[in-house]
């Protein structure tokens, strides 16, 4: 995109966003509580996932069979899959304060079905609820977040906002531990209600602005909505198939795959043909989204991975509670921290992409270590090698999402907020069947989830860390270009 078409998009904001700093370049009261706002809604929308996977041996002691205890996962990622796409337009059509009180309203009323559920079928249905709403509420919250921003802050705004986003997961065993233990497994979705509640208050009063409603808002592609949640729902049922079984499940895995396949094909001609599009494919036209988008994809390896096999290395090979594996895995934090401050500074010298490579090489370097796992490999190495890990995977998706926000106009946030959300949900999710299979496999090889099963996957994983480097080369290198480019405009 040109210099001519970023400043066009600058002068195009809407005018109902509040100023966005106050003359002397300081943030404005306003400001500030919109972007509190926003983040603590995707901080609650992610948070709910991770405290929820602590309690599903609880919920199994309650309501029976583990298989199918999992669809409460399952379903929940099904619905926020489905509905996440149509975000954007919710956004255009009804204004995003409107849309992100809409979606918090029914994340609490999906968390109190769930925390009142009598059936395992109730809890499923409920658990669908609040996957719909928290496939609104987080697109609608960057939305929401970047809504005014200018452009040379959204690097510092992002950074905030992936400091938390990466904080929950680490917080998610931990607080979920404590709340199973205090209350059951209903209590890890009763404690959603109050925080839903006091985030509804502070947005009906508080925040002003966002994108003004109804003004050009396009009719809803009703066709490119129902592909687009037929190829995601099938993609993630493929997904748990292929994490099921692996390669072996046959009809499970090729049926929805084969959907997954079909229904995307028809979701992207409708969209490039369509007058008004679910969806501007079209972004993906733009070299540095393109790039940028394709880095989040990856990154979803380097991010979700650990979350899985650290925990279970603690529980199931060391023995550890809930509660001390929470603990423990909240060490990371401190590299999260730290990564909010350095990324700003590494963006300004190297570039987005330079950043991505920096974390990701901190990233397998932390990961070395863990592939000599033992019975008792020291507690203070695990936890160095989990603040290196957390401060590598800071400087990973915060500057990858950045950078394609910087390379569109503002106008095209909503559609970007929602693809680029769903790339992240869904990469995570190969992340995590692929993780799974390779474990499953080391297990059985050496008869149980012993330390020798856990060495041996972040083995595998740190080969394909190696290879999400290289998106982040060329992520690099479409900065590079663009620079000189600009260079030679000026």
């Amino acid at each position: 995109m040109s210099l001519t078409d970023r400043q066009t998009g600058e002068e195009a904001r809407p005018e109902s966003s509040p100023p966005a700093a106050d003359a002397a370049g300081r943030p404005s009261g306003p400001t500030v509580l919109t972007i509190a706002v926003a983040i603590t809604g995707g901080f609650l929308a992610l948070l709910d996932t991770t405290i929820v996977n602590v309690s599903l041996e609880d919920t199994t002691a309650r309501f029976g069979n583990i298989n199918q205890v999992q669809w409460v996962v399952t379903t929940y990622l099904i619905a926020l899959a489905a509905l996440m796409p149509a975000a954007g337009w919710l956004a255009t059509r009804f204004g995003v304060k409107r849309v992100f009180a809409g979606a918090t309203t029914l994340f609490a009323l999906g968390s109190a079905a769930c925390a009142l559920s009598q059936t395992l079928p109730e809890l499923i249905a409920a658990r669908g609820v609040s996957g719909a709403a928290a496939g609104v509420l987080t697109p609608v919250s960057t939305i929401l977040l970047t809504s005014g921003v200018p452009r040379e802050q959204l690097g510092r705004v992002q950074a905030l906002n992936g400091s938390v986003m990466l904080i929950s997961p680490l917080l998610g065993p931990t607080i979920g531990g404590l709340l199973v233990e205090a209350g059951g497994w209903a209590a890890v979705y009763a404690v959603n209600v109050p925080l839903c509640v006091a985030l509804l208050a502070v947005t009906l009063r508080g925040v002003r602005g966002g994108a003004a409603a109804g003004k050009e808002a396009k009719p809803l592609d009703v066709v490119g909505l129902l592909s687009s949640a037929a190829c995601t729902v099938s993609t993630v049922l493929a997904i748990h198939a292929f994490s099921g079984a692996g390669l072996h499940a046959r009809a499970s895995l090729l049926v929805p795959l084969a959907l997954a396949l079909l229904s995307g094909a028809v979701f992207v001609v409708r969209q490039l043909r369509a007058r008004f599009p679910l969806l501007d494919l079209r972004l993906f036209g733009h070299r540095v989204y393109r790039t940028a988008a394709v880095n989040i994809f990856c990154l979803g390896f380097v991010l979700y991975s650990p979350m899985m096999l650290i925990p279970l290395y603690f529980e199931s090979a060391r023995g550890e509670s809930a509660v001390t594996t929470g603990l423990l895995m909240s060490t990371g934090g401190i590299g999260v921290v730290s990564a909010a401050w350095l990324c700003k500074v590494l963006m300004k010298r190297l570039g987005g992409g330079g950043t991505v490579v920096v974390g990701i090489s901190l990233t397998m370097l932390a990961t070395v270590p863990l592939t000599r796992l033992s019975a008792d490999t020291s507690y203070v190495l695990l936890c160095v090698s989990l603040a290196v890990r957390g401060l590598g995977t800071g400087l990973t998706i915060v500057p990858a999402m950045t950078r394609a926000f910087q390379s569109i106009r503002p106008q095209s946030i909503p559609d970007a907020s929602s693809q680029l959300n769903l790339v992240q949900r869904i990469g995570g999710a190969v992340a995590l069947a692929v993780v799974t299979v390779i474990l499953d496999a080391a297990a059985r090889q050496r008869h149980g989830l012993v330390p020798g099963a856990f060495a041996h996957s972040f083995g595998r994983l740190l080969a394909v860390y190696a290879v999400t480097l290289l998106p982040a080369l060329a992520l690099l290198a479409a900065d590079r270009r663009e620079a000189r480019q600009s260079g030679e405009t000026a």
